[in-house]
């Protein structure tokens, strides 16, 4: 078992029992990861920013109904991000995720990344990055992507085998750039 899961589900039954320092150790533990991935769908980081505060609000008033503590990061990321999605409804009721772009958000993350790599996951629509992050950046196993994202495993599986399709074609369009 993972022992980041079960430290987490450790802190969760403390904070449960009122312990606020286990509380503060819990946000801190998530916070930055939270706000990472609130940008990857909102671009941009003041929203990022006051989404996941709001989802902290939600998250710690709700930790009594999370029935197994170990479930939490999956729990958490699909709080955020339902919530980034709520946003961007929003403000763009006409935008489709899918076809959107993003700048400049991977360049701070994948500096010490081969340039040619990044470059190529900077081109990805926004679905593929998404889902290629998830697995590779924040390590979500595919059973804790299809709870974020509220899809079946077979999607899930289905969308990473594609998104690996098509960085590898905007790979070699960069290469041979």
């Amino acid at each position: 078992m993972n022992h980041n899961l079960v430290f987490d589900a450790i802190l969760i039954t403390r904070i449960r029992e009122g312990d606020r320092k286990a509380q503060e150790l819990l946000i801190k533990r998530w916070h930055k990861r939270l706000i990472s991935f609130s940008y990857k769908l909102t671009k941009n980081l003041e929203v990022a920013q006051d989404v996941v505060q709001d989802c902290w609000i939600i998250i710690i008033k709700s930790l009594r109904k999370l029935k197994d503590p170990k479930k939490f990061k999956s729990w958490a990321f699909r709080i955020v991000h339902n919530k980034s999605i709520d946003w961007i409804r929003k403000q763009k009721p006409s935008l489709a995720l899918e076809d959107s772009t993003v700048d400049g958000y991977y360049e701070s993350e994948a500096e010490d990344e081969n340039s040619q790599v990044a470059a190529a996951f900077k081109k990805l629509k926004d679905k593929d990055r998404i889902i290629l992050s998830l697995f590779y950046l924040e390590g979500n196993t595919i059973y804790e992507i299809a709870e974020i994202l509220g899809v079946p495993t077979g999607t899930v599986k289905s969308r990473i085998f594609y998104a690996r399709e098509h960085l590898k074609k905007k790979f070699k369009d960069v290469y041979h750039e």
